[in-house]
């Protein structure tokens, strides 16, 4: 006696959550299995009545290999160690058939017929092919999700499919790569084990009102929930749950990550943004040139890392048209990737802000040694000295600092002021400027309280001084006749690049 007997009834129930689709893709999925040409499928409503006849033929020359497996559950599968084949459990017919109150099944075997009374096997054979015949219940508007469903296959190369007389249409390749990817096959004991093989992956349209979907030899799977804009159908078994409707998130991972790498030069700005590829350029498998390509579909070419650490460097590239990525625009993994392959670099980096001088560590220039000014440079340096004690009201120590190859004319920080003589020129040291002087000086001392150029309260700082300077100049003027300037209404021209830092 046998172990256990299955429900029809009950199994129907079961499979109502599934909808009818599968119950086609099962039938068609069989028929291209074989090394069929031509595969027919026609669905026929019952006037008047909830039913449909469905009906799928194919013209294999050999039909079934073995006609008990049209209803044997589970009996061992010819299929299942054959990458290339969509069947794994003998469970297709069976399936459909509990949702059929008749059938027929024909094929170069022999003929099942199923019904009422039973299930009845006759010699009555085919020369080719097989034939399924069933009596669905199917209400007319699951018959129109049905064909419709029946129109988002991807037929094989080498097999012409039609649906109601009419060729299923043609799904526009729009990509086609190899790849590596977790397959299922069985071994000589016929149990089934997960390997990898390298397989081929086609690209295809999607279509108005559809959304994307993984597909395993042209039946679909599962939606693509990522943003991706392409069918992906895998050339091989793509390792299923039971229902044969999902895949875990470390495949379908796999299949994104393949994808990025493979289609980088047709990326789009939407697809930079997606959420699939998001996951592949956060994957240790993708190619430094991908995650490049998504950078520059965000960000531009044109791009710096946000450096805390200097935030007038932020700004200024900002100015000049960069886009400045802020840290919670990556993940954690991608951030690894730009650093890794310099795919981004600092602000700071690309444009440092004037450096800040410790007046008591200096050792990274040139010093020159209060004894070796000239008369021009020790008269400046006073000068400076004094109109800080003025202007900011505490002492400032000044310094001369020979550093030709840097991009400041002087730095304030910590302790006082840096004159860069190699920058600013001797004539600055020795001429009577005294607008271009006191304009250096004030753009220095504002940064005793503001450290970034590009603020707002630094403009009001500079401002401010300013107007301490004028009130300066009425009440002493003695200051400047002092430090060897000659007051007098000559406009005195800007020296050349003695712009402050």
């Amino acid at each position: 006696m046998d172990w256990f007997t299955v429900d029809k009834a009950g199994l129907a129930k079961v499979l109502a959550r599934k909808g009818k689709a599968f119950a086609l893709y099962e039938l068609i999925q069989n028929a291209w299995d074989t090394d069929a040409g031509r595969v027919k499928v026609t669905l026929s409503p019952v006037v008047d009545r909830p039913l449909v006849w469905v009906k799928v033929e194919d013209n294999s020359p050999e039909g079934f290999k073995n006609l008990t497996h049209a209803f044997t559950l589970f009996a061992e599968s010819d299929k299942k160690a054959d990458a290339s084949k969509r069947g794994r459990f003998n469970l297709g017919e069976k399936l459909v058939l509990a949702l059929c109150d008749e059938a027929t099944i024909e094929s170069t075997k022999g003929t099942v017929i199923f019904n009422r009374d039973g299930r009845h096997t006759i010699r009555t054979k085919r020369e080719t092919g097989s034939l399924f015949v069933g009596r669905m219940k199917m209400t007319r508007e699951e018959l129109e999700e049905v064909t419709l469903a029946v129109q988002a296959l991807i037929e094989p190369g080498d097999v012409k499919t039609y649906v109601n007389g009419e060729p299923l249409p043609l799904r526009h390749l729009e990509g086609s790569f190899e790849a590596t990817l977790p397959t299922e096959l069985a071994n000589e004991d016929g149990l089934l084990y997960r390997s990898e093989r390298r397989t081929r992956i086609t690209l295809h349209q999607v279509r108005e009102g559809e959304t994307a979907k993984l597909y395993e030899l042209g039946i679909p799977v599962v939606e693509l929930e990522g943003g991706e804009r392409w069918h992906v159908n895998v050339h091989q078994k793509i390792p299923l749950n039971m229902d044969r409707d999902n895949v875990n998130p470390a495949y379908l991972r796999a299949i994104r990550v393949h994808l990025a790498n493979a289609m980088r030069n047709s990326l789009t700005k939407e697809d930079a943004w997606g959420q699939w590829l998001d996951e592949a350029t956060g994957d240790k498998r993708v190619e430094p040139a991908t995650v490049d390509t998504m950078l520059d579909l965000r960000f531009g070419e044109k791009r710096a890392v946000f450096d805390p650490s200097d935030r007038e460097a932020n700004k200024a590239l900002m100015n000049d048209g960069y886009t400045v990525i802020p840290g919670g625009s990556l993940s954690k993994a991608q951030w690894g990737h730009v650093r890794e392959h310099g795919l981004a670099l600092p602000s700071g980096k690309i444009k440092p802000s004037a450096i800040a001088y410790d007046l008591d560590g200096l050792s990274t220039c040139e010093v020159i040694a209060p004894s070796n000014y000239t008369e021009g440079q020790r008269n400046k340096v006073t000068y400076a000295m004094d109109l800080a004690r003025h202007l900011l009201g505490k002492e400032v120590g000044v310094v001369i600092v020979n550093d030709p190859k840097a991009s400041y004319l002087a730095s304030f920080g910590k302790g006082g002021l840096a004159l860069n003589l190699g920058r600013l020129g001797k004539d600055w040291f020795e001429c009577s400027l005294v607008a271009g002087h006191n304009e250096l000086l004030l753009h220095e001392f504002a940064h005793a309280k503001v450290g970034d150029h590009l603020t707002h309260e630094f403009a009001n700082e500079v401002a401010r001084l300013f107007a301490k300077l004028v009130d300066l100049a009425l009440a002493a003027p003695g200051l400047l006749y002092q430090h060897g300037y000659i007051v007098s209404g000559e406009a005195h021209a800007a020296q050349d690049g003695a712009t402050p830092t």
